[in-house]
């Protein structure tokens, strides 16, 4: 299996980190790595915001209201036990030493909106795949999206902007087992 095939497998969504910072340079790696995504025209029209610090702790303050919004759809999904380590992990970021915002341009045509989320999403997965070689851990969050408002409102971006994802990263402090996939739906159109 290649070396590529093998980090697509490995890869977890982590939910609870070291506190050890992440170099900068590390991180500035990892995004560098995400802006060689394909992108819909060619438009690169992501965007990426690094918190770290004091600035990531008000952000995830920001963060954390979106596990309040989402409770219902949480109940749907999973039973008690995942329901409250899902609401716990919202209130700290699994205390991630780094929270990595993914926002894209705001368009007025709604099929350059879905190009420009899915070139995104692109990005996304490249730093996803990056920060699993570096050692690092990432959880891919929409959640956030229930607080898009406030989260562009502090950026200064309601106007401009759209918000992708939140990912939190950082040196994973657990060991997730392989989820099984749920199912594999391929349709061969032959001739």
């Amino acid at each position: 299996m290649s070396e590529l095939y093998q980090v697509i497998k490995e890869r977890r969504s982590i939910r609870k980190f070291k506190p050890e910072p992440i170099p900068r340079e590390v991180l500035e790696r990892i995004i560098k790595i995400g802006m060689w995504a394909p992108s819909a025209m060619n438009t690169q029209p992501w965007e990426f915001y690094v918190f770290t610090g004091k600035a990531k702790d008000k952000m995830g303050s920001i963060l954390s209201k979106a596990g309040e919004e989402i409770g219902p759809r949480l109940k749907e999904l999973f039973n008690e036990k995942m329901q409250k380590f899902t609401q716990s992990f919202f209130k700290n970021m699994g205390g991630a030493p780094a929270i990595i915002l993914v926002l894209t341009k705001r368009l007025p045509v709604n099929i350059y909106q879905e190009g420009a989320n899915q070139s995104s999403a692109a990005a996304i997965q490249n730093m996803l795949l990056a920060a699993h070689l570096e050692g690092l851990g990432t959880c891919w969050m929409t959640g956030p999206l229930w607080v898009e408002d406030e989260i562009l409102n502090y950026l200064g971006r309601q106007e401009d902007s759209r918000l992708v994802a939140a990912i939190p990263i950082g040196y994973p402090d657990q060991t997730p087992p392989v989820p099984p996939r749920k199912h594999e739906t391929i349709h061969w159109m032959e001739d």
